[in-house]
């Protein structure tokens, strides 16, 4: 029942926003009753904190990228691109959530969006600094502002392809990504 809760309080979060988000209709997805929900979670907010906790697991989980690079930084860039926008994709009704309400709640939005992405930017910047180390990248290069900007530019694509906002597709959008931002680091 409690993974129920937190599966249904997270489609009700992402479709209606936190704010106007019902415990009711939290219950009514989950197919119980509001006295079941609240036996498992004693609040909304503290429903929100396991919803916002199991997504930032999951998130991290699908970015899961360890060393191996194949050192053609291209294809490097090209599989952090692919891993990090499917975890967006997966993750991208919490994450909008937790934008449009960051004032309201600090703490939980800086879980989801900043601190579940510190191991990722870690796995980014080390692959560059690989890539520095064989000349592949100039010096003078912030491998992490790299990363905080790449992922920015591809969490930007998710949202702007979600909103039909841009006529590049996914493959194009990471494409570009990874080529412009690539150019200025050679």
């Amino acid at each position: 029942m409690r993974r129920r809760l937190i599966d249904a309080a997270r489609a009700e979060f992402s479709d209606k926003g936190i704010e106007a988000g019902t415990t009711r209709g939290i219950a009514e997805r989950a197919g119980c009753n509001e006295v079941t929900l609240f036996r498992h979670f004693s609040s909304k907010l503290k429903l929100l904190e396991a919803v916002v906790s199991d997504t930032s697991d999951d998130f991290a989980e699908l970015c899961a990228c360890g060393g191996g690079f194949s050192g053609d930084l291209t294809a490097d860039l090209m599989k952090f691109a692919v891993v990090y926008n499917a975890s967006l994709e997966r993750c991208e009704g919490m994450a909008r959530v937790m934008i449009g309400e960051g004032r309201r709640q600090p703490t939980l939005c800086k879980e989801l969006i900043g601190d579940v992405l510190q191991p990722f930017h870690r796995a980014v910047a080390s692959c560059l600094e690989q890539a520095k180390q064989s000349g592949k990248v100039r010096d003078g290069v912030d491998v992490m502002a790299f990363a905080e900007i790449f992922t920015s530019a591809l969490m930007g694509g998710v949202l702007r392809r979600s909103s039909a906002l841009t006529k590049l597709d996914r493959d194009a959008w990471l494409h570009q990504t990874v080529g412009l931002l690539q150019t200025g680091i050679v």
